[in-house]
């Protein structure tokens, strides 16, 4: 079996194998307000004294964000799986550009992450928690396969670890 075989099969057992209708209220109703979370807990730390830390997260979140939507997609063409493959299952609000590599919902989960994690390791895990769960739930939706949400997390890691090290570097 190659990679993109592995890609599609784990795709249709997270879309349509373990589909339900507790899990689609789940997701639809708990999981994607809950992203809203992801970005009021920067929000929150701006009013709280840590202005440094939210900008940082805001930066990297919506930064990787605009990356993902206006440079990578339209280098990497991939579309969306309900085009690449028959019977895909979508439930959500998601709105149908045509690409999907890489799933920019999953950058911005980890860009608003990662940097909470890299200076506040309680929040962080919290927050990282939450952006592995929009990465489940953008593929059980049917709108992200795997590799998207992979290639996502990939770039946001590379973003933000490479950012983390520059700001090091000029505050020394």
């Amino acid at each position: 079996m190659n990679l993109f075989e592995l890609n599609e099969k784990i795709f249709f057992f997270l879309n349509q194998k373990i589909a339900n209708p507790f899990l689609d209220f789940l997701v639809l109703y708990i999981l994607i307000p809950f992203f809203s979370f992801l970005i009021s807990v920067p929000i929150y730390f701006l009013f709280k004294g840590k202005k440094f830390l939210a900008i940082y997260s805001l930066f990297c979140g919506f930064f990787l964000y605009w990356l993902g939507h206006a440079i990578l997609k339209p280098i990497f063409h991939i579309p969306r799986p309900f085009v690449l493959f028959e019977n895909v299952r979508t439930i959500g609000p998601w709105h149908e550009s045509p690409y999907s590599f890489p799933s920019t919902t999953t950058m911005l989960a980890f860009g608003l992450a990662l940097p909470f994690f890299l200076k506040e390791k309680k929040v962080g895990k919290l927050l990282l928690l939450l952006a592995f769960l929009v990465g489940f739930f953008v593929i059980y939706s049917g709108f992200h396969t795997p590799f998207d949400v992979l290639a996502g997390i990939l770039f946001s890691l590379i973003f933000v670890f490479s950012f983390d090290r520059i700001l090091k570097i000029e505050k020394n």
